[in-house]
């Protein structure tokens, strides 16, 4: 059956009831779920079953919708010439690649055109995506070393040492939004010289301390019987031939050249702290079947995923049986880790990288105009907000669209007063219902209004590559190199407004598309200044806050920012499906893995967008149970 024939019978056929019936379907060809948006699963049965029109015939409707007024033949634009693109897709990689760059930062279509809406956005990225021929080499992650803070809590539930790992080691390099992304989690000659420091003091305060010390070594028994479970944790995986002998053979070395025996089990565990074992998060697959992860590499997966540490023994127990292999095991386990973490790790990790928490820890504001800042804990006090609101939704299975809008948030003492309401007495964080719909979810946060400001003025246009990027995932490109910039202070000047200038500053032509997507959404935030406190005016004159979207859409003020968001928040569980399986798999996403991403999202809206779908569509996903995933 032909693809334009398939999508019709889908959307005379709505009568399937689960995501798992959507997948049995493609191979009939059949319908699509009531609770999806249609072209979503559309595109999911388009590229999956492998209908993309990747080689011959007529140009997809989408396309030739959207796409052909300015792309077909020797006078299309740029030189893309979509029918020469559909008929010998091989050659045309680059400029195949350039379309989903653009899909995906809704640069195309240009806003003089009808622009498609969120769905059909969603289907096209889709089509354009089933034109790439495989790369297997693209979705093999680079191995990874320990991030920083991986390191420092694997130290502590092993050795029980707690070490301060910002004393001792650099800054990880954030790429793709993290810190545990194999591609440049390199190890330089200087960086191994500190993890060789740091070994040797991790040694040294396992040794001063007996109880620390009997976690590897015990004089009252075989130096290979209370040896061998250290390091077989310490590796995360069995143990293999050489591992434990090696270290025996350099016990014994030492002891016979006359050296005492705190300095033999010293050099011990430095060699097990000093390891590419230890260091890195080694996957080689099982022995059969390289491309796809053992028992125990799936535990490691999970365990730093949602606890920041290694395997705990009953992680550890069901590997060894070989039970981490099977989906619905693996989907339970995540259950339980983020249930006994209360969401806290994976907020730590995940949430505070993806949404730029961290950042307000270095924020600033100009004290003669924001006197708050002198409040020592206002910052982390922002900053503790986002981390409780995210892991008390992991922890409650709340809906992910709460980060757009809720109706609770968590205050202490310093942040009831700082927003005006709660009533909250003390440094500690309790969990508050917000008076209106102004202060719900991440966009009345503090810690977003902060770090998207500047120190004397808020800034529409961060704000709103805020929004395209974290929560859309449609980062706009960077400015051109004759952009100009803005004044530091919204004072007016020239008798012109923050928002007059920087609407002058969006009629050259080179800026006004970026803009014309930036703008409306910070403009929608102007309500909150620097630090996110409430306001109706500015320098005495009252606030603008309207705007108007691409495609039409109205804003004006926070809520109107919010509604909008939630009409289209197939594109928030998109984006954010995909932030989470970077996070997870440590590896950007390519082209080939965008049906899996809609299979998940898909998933996530038919179960009323809760986390637990989320985590169980991602730990449970081909990326992130095989080292090598199956197109």
């Amino acid at each position: 059956m032909g693809w334009r024939r398939r999508v019709a019978r889908c959307r005379r056929e709505r009568t399937l009831t689960s995501t798992r019936r959507v997948q049995a379907a493609i191979a009939a060809g059949s319908c699509y779920d009531r609770g999806v948006p249609r072209l979503l699963t559309t595109a999911l049965l388009l590229v999956t079953a492998g209908t993309a029109p990747a080689q011959h015939g007529p140009l997809p409707e989408l396309v030739e919708r959207h796409c052909a007024a300015c792309h077909l033949g020797a006078a299309a634009e740029e030189g893309l010439d979509l029918n020469a693109v559909f008929a010998a897709p091989d050659a045309h990689r680059r400029a195949i690649d350039e379309a989903l760059d653009r899909l995906r930062s809704a640069t195309m279509p240009p806003d003089d055109a009808h622009p498609p809406t969120a769905p059909e956005r969603a289907a096209l990225l889709a089509i354009f995506t089933g034109l790439l021929p495989p790369d297997p080499e693209a979705r093999v992650p680079t191995m990874r070393r320990l991030a920083r803070a991986e390191y420092q809590r694997t130290v502590r539930d092993l050795t029980g040492v707690p070490i301060a790992a910002n004393d001792v080691l650099p800054d990880d390099p954030r790429t793709y939004g993290f810190d545990n992304a194999g591609d440049a989690m390199t190890v330089s000659p200087l960086l191994f010289e500190k993890y060789a420091d740091a070994a040797q003091a991790i040694a040294a305060a396992m040794l001063a301390d007996p109880t620390l010390t009997a976690r590897a070594f015990a004089d009252d028994q075989p130096l290979a019987t209370t040896l061998a479970p250290f390091l077989a944790r310490a590796f995360r995986r069995p143990l293999e031939p050489g591992d434990l002998q090696e270290r025996l053979d350099l016990h014994a070395d030492l002891r016979a050249a006359g050296q005492p025996v705190a300095t033999a089990r010293a050099a011990v565990l430095r060699s097990i702290f000093a390891s590419p074992w230890f260091l890195f998060r080694v996957e080689r697959g099982q022995p059969d079947a390289p491309g796809r992860l053992t028992a125990h590499e799936v535990a490691v997966r999970l365990a730093y995923l949602l606890t920041g540490t290694l395997p705990d023994t009953a992680l550890t127990s069901l590997a060894d049986a070989g039970e981490l292999t099977r989906p619905d095991v693996v989907s339970a386990q995540a259950r339980r880790l983020g249930a006994e973490t209360g969401g806290r790790a994976l907020a730590e990790r995940f949430a505070a990288q993806w949404l730029r928490l961290d950042d307000v820890l270095a924020a600033n504001a100009d004290f003669r105009r924001y006197p708050q800042i002198w409040n020592g804990r206002l910052r982390p006090s922002f900053r503790e907000e986002a981390v409780r609101f995210f892991a008390g939704m992991v922890a409650d299975d709340g809906p992910v669209t709460w980060l757009l809008d809720a109706d609770h948030t968590w205050l202490d003492a310093t942040l009831s007063k700082h927003y005006g309401f709660g009533d909250v007495q003390g440094h500690a964080f309790v969990r508050v219902p917000v008076p209106d719909r102004r202060r719900g979810g991440i966009l009345g946060m503090g810690a977003m209004l902060m770090v998207s400001s500047y120190p004397l003025r808020t800034s529409p246009v961060l704000r709103g590559r805020w929004i395209l990027d974290q929560l859309l995932d449609q980062p706009p490109p960077p400015p051109p190199a004759n952009a100009g910039v803005l004044p530091a202070d919204d004072q007016p000047t020239e008798g012109l407004s923050l928002r007059a200038r920087l609407e002058r500053h969006r009629r050259d032509p080179s800026c006004a598309n970026c803009h014309a997507r930036m703008d409306p959404l910070g403009f929608a935030l102007e309500n909150y200044d620097v630090l996110g406190v409430w306001r109706t005016e500015l320098h005495g004159q009252p606030l603008d806050t309207a705007g108007e979207l691409p495609d039409g859409t109205r804003l004006d003020g926070p809520i109107a920012l919010k509604d909008a968001l939630l009409a289209r928040k197939e594109l928030f569980v998109r984006a954010l499906t995909r932030k989470l399986l970077v996070f997870a798999i440590g590896r950007p996403l390519t082209a080939g893995d965008e049906p899996e991403v809609l299979r998940i999202a898909t998933g996530v809206a038919a179960a009323d967008h809760r986390f637990s779908a989320l985590l169980d569509g991602v730990v449970t996903s081909p990326l992130f149970l095989w080292r090598v995933p199956p197109r």
